[in-house]
């Protein structure tokens, strides 16, 4: 680094790095991803008691001040069922746990397949999303763009489509520009960084103790324009997100799965060219760590590229350690506890499970009570199927093990519950499942970084090796 900050420390064969202001923190750790208040925020406080001391947990970058400030948040009572304490609550997670600001980078990435960008800018500000809808049904593109950031108005503009379908508008009701969110980044003019990374910087110092992973583009095939752009977007926001003369911005790479198989002959792969780039900007500049995001992380595995991943995340945690820097890699869930085994400090996961933002959920009542994590099989399950190897079946069986803190079994119904149908009968509503058992399910991955750490225990590969994991499957590694 560019100056003398340590930020991961080891000693007695023991790792600890410092995230935000907490030091101490042991590794490997697993930083549960906030992504909505209604689910997410409420098992984060919900079960706090569950996370370890310091444990870090992922934030929405840019809608963390609306989330915080909900008043089903802040309302929330405590055991009397009478004294507001959510308040209370919010704060000590923010005292008490180092916040990952993390915007969500697929929302710059993608065109033609999703409104979500648009809902995030707009969530919290409910007169500019009136506004913006208004002004794009009367076809004023111009006035609905200036309801938000300068930096996001052209990866929104080329993205009116599904927007407009969103809205109930013909298409060709505004023009839809179909430009490449690659040559996007490419072209984003110095100026309009400032104010939006700037923002995000501010609110994430605004917390007790926190660091932001900047939003970067997504990195398919090498290309050195695009590279430049990546390596823009972190010096900015390690420009602006500091804390006491402390860098507090991760650096960010964020890799398509198939950056790990595009390499030929003598050619490395764009993975490999990539982290070649990181460790010349990392060295150069200050930064207070590294995050490495995989988009669609699951087909490593399916498209048979684990030893190079392998190799690269051997590669980068040894780099890491020579900065003294930690790596973090969201979004990873099972390809992130793996590669625990290679020394990356910590991994992560939203609490649906899910790679990326999505919208919407399943049709049938099934779908609708979603995925639920079994600790010790290193997979999800739904709650019914059609093969019995289901949630069901395991409760069935005496219940979920983990940690101790969490369910086995889901809660019964509210007494004066009138169901709609037997599965609401037996469980409950799916969002009465899910909030209070099927995520809260999730933060057994804490219990999972917990077995590898005490090093009495299987490796996290040979746990996901005896595992039923739906979509990891290791060949032979150099």
């Amino acid at each position: 680094m560019g100056d003398s900050h340590s930020f991961k420390a080891t000693s007695n064969g023991e790792t600890t790095v410092q995230i935000g202001n907490h030091e101490g923190i042991q590794t490997p750790f697993f930083a549960p991803e906030i992504k909505n208040w209604h689910y997410d925020l409420h098992v984060t406080l919900d079960y706090r008691e569950v996370m370890d001391d310091n444990n870090p947990v992922l934030v929405p970058a840019w809608d963390w001040p609306r989330l915080r400030e909900k008043n089903a948040i802040l309302q929330r009572n405590g055991e009397d069922g009478e004294t507001v304490i959510g308040g209370k609550e919010v704060r000590e997670l923010e005292e008490n746990h180092p916040l990952v600001h993390f915007f969500p980078p697929e929302l710059f990435a993608f065109r033609g397949k999703t409104n979500i960008l648009r809902t995030y800018l707009l969530k919290r500000d409910t007169e500019a999303k009136s506004e913006f809808k208004t002004a794009l049904r009367d076809g004023n593109v111009e006035t609905a763009l200036e309801q938000i950031p300068e930096f996001t108005r052209p990866f929104v503009r080329s993205n009116f489509n599904p927007i407009l379908s969103d809205f109930g508008l013909q298409k060709g009701t505004v023009e839809d520009s179909g430009e490449d969110p690659a040559e996007i980044w490419k072209n984003i003019p110095d100026s309009r960084y400032d104010s939006f990374f700037g923002q995000i910087a501010d609110e994430a110092m605004n917390s007790p103790s926190a660091v932001v992973i900047p939003p970067v583009p997504l990195i398919r095939q090498y290309d050195s324009d695009l590279i430049t752009a990546a390596c823009e977007a972190n010096s900015r926001m390690a420009e602006l997100a500091r804390s006491d003369g402390e860098p507090r911005s991760f650096y960010h790479l964020y890799l398509h799965y198939t950056a790990f198989s595009d390499g030929n002959g003598d050619e490395a792969d764009t993975a490999s060219r990539a982290l070649k780039i990181l460790r010349s900007e990392v060295e150069s500049g200050e930064y207070a760590g590294i995050a490495v995001t995989i988009y669609k992380g699951e087909e490593v595995f399916e498209s048979s590229t684990s030893p190079r991943v392998g190799t690269f995340f051997r590669n980068l945690s040894s780099f890491a350690e020579e900065q003294k820097l930690p790596v973090l890699c969201p979004r990873s869930e099972w390809l992130g506890f793996w590669a625990t085994d290679f020394e990356i400090d910590g991994f992560s996961s939203l609490y649906n499970g899910n790679w990326v933002y999505r919208s919407g959920g399943g049709v049938d009542d099934v779908d609708r009570y979603g995925y639920t994590m079994v600790p010790t099989e290193s997979r999800s399950l739904k709650l019914r199927s059609n093969s019995g190897t289901d949630i069901e079946d395991h409760i069935a069986k005496g219940g979920l093990s983990g940690l101790d803190e969490l369910p086995d079994t889901p809660p019964s119904p509210p007494a004066d519950y009138e169901p709609d149908n037997e599965l609401q009968s037996k469980y409950g509503t799916s969002f009465y499942y899910r909030r209070h058992f099927g995520k809260p399910q999730k933060l057994n991955h804490i219990w999972e970084a917990r077995q590898v750490r005490s090093g009495n225990d299987l490796s996290a590969r040979d746990r996901l090796e005896n595992s039923e994991n739906e979509y990891v499957e290791f060949e032979n590694e150099p």
